[in-house]
């Protein structure tokens, strides 16, 4: 047993070896089928790719024709004009760009964090030069129906270990070889592409030293068992993306949140898992992944895992179209050749008539050139003073000199289907005159506004591809950032206007006065596209509103001339705009930011009358504690006498029995009642407590009357009480 056991420990790794071994070759061999299929089916389309982008550089003349009217000495010129119709599509998409919108889709994902993960995406652009990337595919489109562009990972430096996401182009189109059994126009369904290299034999040695290939001094027996991937001089490196589907059983917990078995686990092991959570439902799934090789055809010299569930290989489209099961994909050159090849042969054809107008040749007599052939013959590309001939007779009757033989050349009906063919050019292209910045019928700005836009209408389907692809774009990038800015790190993020800011991420810190923490694993997010001028072109754009606004109203230059230069681009606008603010009428500057330095004599006598105020100030506040004393006081002193009187008053009032007298009395009680109430005695006042011994004995409360027949109690008698 123990021998078996052993035996079987022996065996175990060079088993495991072997799997590798034959799982490698598996792949191998599938890449190669594969690529095999790709050639295959996108054969008639890189053909004719590759003829429409040699004719969009001026390689228009079919070669036979060219051949046989070089070997006869005629002219054939090419007139290119599809640069010009190109320029114009590729050259509005650059000033319209796509942006990339990152957008919150659950509870768990929230704004701030999707105008992190927007920042992010802008920084990786601008340091990928992404623009440059874009521009290529979409030239690419345009001339000759597709293009590509990619997303690779590389680490910030040589001494780091973290890793940053760059957006490349992809210069040679015809490099990339993608599933053609993908149906949506960006490829994010494409199941597996190649991006291919030709390399020479010295530079592939220098490259893979340690490869199976690298070792072979004759390659070509392996061109002959591998074709296509080997030759003598060179061999093909392909890099390999492929998905492979991964079951997978996905938890979905109490908390909405949605983990794999195996993450459960763990964590469940680790003791990481908090009180109360607990599993509500599970079900199996299948998880793209996505895997990347560089192969030669031979053997495979690098593997590993690509971060994402989407193959990092994004196309541009041109015009597609399914022909009875066979795809198609054109630019504006396909259908243009036509109508270009015809106005170079007319173009060639009016210059050559013209040309040969004046050298009509001579007809003579025979024997009239006799003895000066050589003048004769050079008389259409030499200035001769005379030219001589020897006068004939033919019956006795003579003959007169040598005569040109006069023909009129149709240069007017060339010239028109010249012109013809120029107008074929434009209604195939969808470009016209106004577009071109050429003079049409259109006279006012409107109408040529409209028929320029008219053009951009009819290829817009280019730049809504383009839209659409780096759309897909954008939700690698947001799909690929967690993954790969997964540690506690600093990331400089750049808004929609250039600013520049550096937030840290994945951690807790302290953001514009306020503790944040911005986690790019937590949450979904979206991607949206929003296609319009870039931020320095809308400033453009407003200055050119501004000045048709002044033209339509040139008031508002007195008003707001200042605004209009500070928009203004040019060297100086900026000093204009300032001189140009202080001429304003008052009211209508506002220099609320921009305050006038102070001289320092002013500033002296500032700070002398402030002085001056501070004192006054303070007197005055003494002052007028003293006399809010002061009042209290005095109030206080009046509320007691009176309330002395009243009592009195009233005690008099109960020892006189004389109905008048009470009538009188009564009447001097109203008054005193009248002067209390122009007092406030019923308000509390701070010294009131103070004044209460002096009230004690008075007698019965203010305004109450003891019975005519009861007499006041008290440790004082009503004579002693009138004496007081």
């Amino acid at each position: 047993m123990h021998t078996k056991n052993q035996k079987v420990t022996e065996e175990a790794p060079e088993d495991s070896e072997q799997l590798k071994v034959k799982a490698r070759e598996e792949i191998l061999e599938t890449a190669k089928k594969r690529f095999e299929l790709a050639v295959e089916a996108e054969a008639s389309i890189r053909k004719d790719a590759l003829d429409d982008l040699k004719f969009s550089a001026g390689d228009q003349w079919p070669s036979d024709i060219k051949s046989a009217r070089d070997s006869d000495r005629r002219p054939s010129l090419t007139i290119n004009r599809l640069p010009q119709s190109i320029h114009q599509l590729t050259n509005d998409q650059r000033q319209n760009r796509p942006a990339i919108k990152v957008s919150p889709v659950d509870d768990r994902a929230d704004i701030e964090t999707a105008k992190i993960f927007q920042g992010i995406i802008r920084h990786i652009e601008y340091s990928s030069n992404a623009d440059t990337a874009y521009d290529t595919a979409f030239d690419s489109a345009v001339r000759a129906g597709f293009g590509y562009f990619r997303v690779i990972t590389e680490y910030c430096d040589p001494k780091s270990f973290e890793q940053e996401i760059r957006i490349k182009r992809i210069r040679n189109r015809f490099s990339v070889y993608l599933d053609p059994s993908y149906q949506e126009p960006d490829g994010s369904d494409a199941n597996w592409g190649f991006i291919v290299e030709d390399i020479s034999k010295e530079d592939y040695k220098a490259q893979y030293p340690e490869s199976e290939l690298a070792s072979m001094d004759d390659w070509s027996t392996t061109g002959d068992t591998k074709p296509g991937w080997s030759t003598t001089e060179s061999a093909r490196v392909a890099e390999y993306f492929h998905k492979e589907l991964k079951e997978t059983k996905l938890l979905l917990l109490n908390d909405k949140s949605v983990v794999t078995k195996d993450e459960f686990d763990e964590s469940v092991a680790s003791g990481i898992i908090p009180e109360g959570i607990a599993v509500v439902s599970e079900r199996v799934s299948h998880i793209p992944v996505i895997k990347w090789c560089k192969i030669n055809g031979v053997e495979i010299l690098e593997e590993t895992e690509w971060p994402s569930k989407w193959i990092p290989i994004i196309p541009v489209l041109g015009e597609e179209l399914d022909i009875d099961g066979v795809r198609t994909l054109t630019g504006i050159v396909r259908h243009a050749k036509d109508p270009q090849r015809m106005y170079n042969y007319w173009a060639s054809a009016e210059t050559e008539t013209i040309a040969l107008a004046p050298r009509a040749p001579f007809i003579g007599v025979e024997g009239q050139f006799e003895g000066h052939e050589n003048q004769w013959k050079t008389a259409n590309t030499k200035n001769h003073a005379f030219l001589e001939y020897k006068p004939k007779s033919i019956g006795g009757q003579p003959v007169g000199p040598p005569q040109r033989n006069v023909y009129e050349p149709p240069v007017q009906a060339i010239t028109q289907a010249r012109m013809m063919a120029s107008d074929d050019l434009k209604a195939t292209t969808g470009i016209y005159d106004a577009a071109l910045g050429n003079r049409s019928n259109e006279n006012s700005g409107i109408a040529i506004q409209r028929r320029s836009l008219q053009a951009q209408t009819s290829n817009f389907h280019f730049i809504d591809n383009l839209s659409k692809s780096i759309r897909h774009l954008g939700r690698i990038l947001v799909d690929l950032i967690p993954h790969i800015y997964d540690t506690d790190r600093a990331v400089r993020i750049l808004g929609e206007d250039g600013s520049e800011e550096i937030v840290r991420i994945n951690e807790l810190f302290e953001r514009k006065g306020k503790p944040v923490k911005y986690d790019l694993s937590t949450g979904k997010y979206d991607v949206t596209i929003n296609t319009g001028r870039s931020f320095e072109t809308k400033r453009q754009e407003a200055v050119q509103s501004m000045l048709d606004l002044t033209k339509a109203y040139p008031q508002v230059a007195q008003v707001a001339g200042d605004l209009m230069v500070r928009n203004m681009d040019w060297p100086g606008a900026q000093d204009i705009a300032d001189r140009l603010k202080k001429s304003l009428p008052p009211g209508l500057a506002d220099d609320k930011d921009k305050k006038q330095p102070i001289p320092p004599e002013v500033q002296a006598q500032m700070g002398q009358m402030n002085q001056l105020i501070e004192q006054l100030t303070g007197k005055l506040n003494e002052a007028q504690d003293k006399l809010d004393t002061k009042s209290v006081e005095l109030e206080s002193r009046e509320r007691i006498e009176m309330a002395k009187i009243q009592a009195n008053i009233e005690i008099e009032l109960a020892k006189m029995g004389s109905q008048e007298a009470q009538i009188l009395l009564k009447q001097e009680v109203a008054e005193i009642q009248s002067r209390l109430s122009q007092l406030n005695y019923d308000q509390p006042f701070e010294h009131e407590s103070n004044l209460e011994p002096e009230m004690s004995g008075a007698g019965p409360a203010m305004g109450q009357m003891p019975p005519d027949n009861q007499q006041p109690t008290g440790g004082s008698s009503p004579g002693e009480l009138i004496g007081e």
